[in-house]
């Protein structure tokens, strides 16, 4: 099989020229990780072992979406080694999406039930973009940022509703009108969310409002020109500089704004964060360049200031899990979070525990290897 490590192709030929005590050997494999998370792959396993085998098989495991611990077998294999030794490449590869869903659902948990969205389908390979997205609805997310991982889960779980497909627009739409904006004394951000509404009647307006570097002056506009048609603003303001209206870091009222916004100075909550992720990283979360903690804040009073009390706050820009904590331990008003910061793959391995030796199953695992059994795992699929 060319898909599999070729030192489990020379067991299978090992297996065909020693045909007489090697074929047919009855084996257990259990199939784990070193960490905890949540499945995914495990149905995509079992179809691909029940496809490429021929003999009696036994299959024992968690489904997509379970939970597992550390060393605990997702998956239980007993069959004939012959038929199951080239297999196993490809199977850890569909369990290595487990650190996606992982991932992602621990991104949702942080989030304490504001939505999160998936918006890593342009930091990858296209070729993920389904599975990726099928991770995504399997930790939580809300929806995704593409029509081809949408259909996907919707396809195979349909949740409807339960998972959307979001989009505005991005920097290029405001980056190509920028000279008929500036005809119209728009910017061009506003003129590219008119253009949206003109072509797409029957959708939401989401103004990104970071292009211009006039973060305020651009939803303000937009404010004014769509009235309660505004559903949302996002922000995105990169690292390289400040959200308009933010203070600067070293400013004396920060304290007293984190004081008013929290109920705790500036540097206790920065304190309180660090000693939650046991580390002194959480400053610039809470100020200073990029999408912070404040600027949050600001653009909140801002759009409330100007009657906007409606419009709706999106977040996006490097929101992990960390960034995502110490947004909500501060309390900072978003209404959504779009992040492409959390794909990861887990890595998961496979051992032969048992070889049925005499009419019993008996104990060959590597020394020093202490697995789970997985005996109370359902039986996924059976063939006698």
């Amino acid at each position: 099989m060319k898909i599999a490590d070729e030192y489990f192709n020379n067991c299978r030929k090992i297996s065909a020229t020693h045909e007489k005590s090697l074929m047919g050997r009855k084996v257990r494999y259990n199939l784990f990780s070193r960490e905890p998370g949540v499945v995914m792959g495990s149905n995509k396993a079992v179809n691909f072992i029940r496809d490429r085998t021929y003999g009696p098989i036994r299959i024992m495991g968690l489904k997509d979406g379970e939970r597992f611990e550390s060393m605990e077998p997702v998956l239980v294999c007993e069959g004939n080694f012959d038929e199951l030794v080239t297999l196993e490449t490809t199977n850890l590869g569909f369990l290595s999406y487990s650190g996606c869903v992982t991932a992602m659902a621990e991104i949702v948990e942080a989030a304490q039930g504001v939505p999160v969205i998936d918006m890593s389908a342009r930091h990858f390979p296209w070729q993920i973009i389904e599975e990726v997205s099928l991770a995504a609805y399997l930790g939580g997310a809300a929806g995704t940022s593409t029509k081809a991982g949408y259909d996907y889960v919707q396809k195979w779980y349909n949740p409807g509703d339960k998972f959307g497909l979001y989009a505005s627009l991005p920097h290029a739409m405001a980056a190509v009108v920028a000279e008929m904006a500036e005809e119209e004394g728009l910017y061009p951000s506003v003129m590219a969310a008119r253009f949206f509404h003109e072509t797409f009647s029957e959708k939401s307006i989401t103004v990104l409002v970071d292009y211009e570097g006039r973060d305020m002056d651009v939803a303000k506009q937009a404010f004014n020109l769509f009235g309660d048609k505004l559903f949302a603003v996002r922000l995105d303001t990169h690292g390289g500089r400040q959200m308009q209206g933010t203070l600067n870091s070293k400013s004396v009222f920060q304290e007293s704004y984190f004081t008013l916004k929290t109920g705790r100075g500036l540097n206790q909550i920065i304190s309180e964060f660090n000693g939650l992720v046991g580390g002194l990283r959480g400053a610039h979360y809470f100020m200073g360049n990029g999408v912070t903690i404040e600027s949050v804040f600001r653009m909140r009073d801002f759009l409330d200031d100007i009657g906007a009390n409606n419009v709706k706050i999106i977040v996006s820009s490097g929101f992990n899990k960390e960034k995502v904590m110490a947004f909500r331990m501060a309390g900072a008003p978003m209404d959504s979070i779009g992040t492409g910061s959390w794909i990861r793959f887990m890595m998961f391995t496979a051992d032969i525990t048992h070889v049925w030796e005499n009419d019993r199953w008996e104990h060959r695992a590597k020394a020093g290897r202490n697995h789970q059994d997985g005996n109370g795992h359902k039986v996924l699929f059976e063939r006698k």
